[in-house]
């Protein structure tokens, strides 16, 4: 029996008196991973199902083909205005919440626009530096806007007709854009100068399109912005999704083909007779000396030809003492067409 315990009490002995640092890592192991969970503070965000979030799985390519041609169009209506170097460009569609729009537009003057026959308002949205710098360069100045300038203020009487103008620009513009899309007419609401007062979304969280247009005028860089709310462009998104493609009509291309066809005629281009051709050798022709006789006979008929593609047959002779050619044979059929109009039918 003592024989037994012994080593039960050298089993015991021997683990009592490891050392307390080996014992010590075995417990922090244990213990790191739930003090590092629990010292973690899971925010936990509220999601509502009945609002849509910025997530638009589809890419809207008739919007950003709309966006470019608007873009294209309001650089030569500014030009025209401002008499000076401009440049539009546009970025990519961002969809966002209306929140998020409004934190960034804060200093905006937005403009609520309506797209008849979609329901609900957009916003046109000009910030302040494009404002000071069409004002500046309307007025004789380079379009620098200052510092000064730049600090929020109201808008003046004389600024707010200026932008008007400007806005009048970009609506005719922008409902041109969509000619080939989806037939809207745009119509101007009001002017506002904070986000909160404009409500074009029932929830702050509604998903909105945000199109952003990088405008230079001269040397000055400032920014446009188009926002329009995703529930007003839903019930045509499969249109956006998917664009009609451009189906030329009939009477375009009678009027296309008409142009080309008078291009053409107006053209200038060599006719050149070829009188006789002669078979001879190397040796006969390096033995030809000045006064040498080459015996040809007279054609019947000369064909003649333009850039080496015959034309058209005819006899040589004279008329009112010039020589001519007599037309007897046109070859070329395309000749005959346009003689005869058959690209205008």
């Amino acid at each position: 029996m003592p024989d037994k315990q012994a080593p039960t009490r050298n089993m015991n002995e021997s683990s009592d008196s490891l050392p307390p640092s080996e014992d010590k890592p075995m417990t922090t192991n244990k213990k790191d991973p739930d003090n590092h969970i629990s010292s973690k503070k899971i925010e936990v965000k509220p999601y509502d199902l009945s609002v849509k979030h910025s997530f638009i799985p589809e890419r809207l390519t008739a919007l950003e083909i709309v966006n470019e041609r608007f873009a294209r169009q309001f650089r030569i209506g500014l030009f025209n205005l401002l008499r000076r170097n401009t440049d539009v460009i546009a970025s990519p569609i961002e969809p966002q919440t209306f929140k998020e729009f409004s934190q960034i537009s804060a200093a905006n003057h937005l403009n609520l626009v309506h797209l008849n026959p979609l329901r609900g308002s957009s916003l046109f949205a000009f910030s302040p530096e494009i404002v000071y710098t069409v004002v500046d360069t309307l007025f004789g100045g380079d379009g620098h806007a200052s510092q000064l300038d730049t600090e929020e203020r109201e808008f003046t009487h004389t600024e707010q007709q200026i932008i008007k103008r400007v806005l009048e620009l970009a609506l005719t513009f922008y409902q041109n854009a969509w000619t080939d899309i989806y037939s809207i007419e745009t119509e101007y609401i009001r002017s506002e100068i904070q986000s909160k007062f404009t409500n074009i979304t029932s929830s702050p969280d509604d998903v909105v399109l945000t199109s952003n247009f990088k405008v230079e005028i001269g040397n000055s860089k400032t920014t446009f912005s188009i926002c329009i709310p995703y529930s007003m462009v839903e019930p045509i998104k499969e249109l956006l999704i998917k664009p009609p493609i451009e189906q030329q009509t009939h009477q375009d291309d009678n009027i296309w083909m008409s142009s080309l066809t008078s291009g053409i005629k107006q053209s200038t281009v060599e006719l050149v007779a070829n009188f006789t051709t002669i078979q001879t050798t190397v040796d006969k022709l390096l033995a030809l000396k000045v006064d040498n006789i080459l015996v040809i006979e007279k054609p019947t008929l000369l064909d003649v030809t333009v850039g080496g593609v015959p034309i058209l047959k005819g006899h040589y002779g004279k008329t009112h003492k010039q020589y001519a050619i007599q037309v007897e044979q046109v070859i070329n059929p395309v000749l005959e067409q346009l003689n005869e109009g058959e690209f205008n039918d």
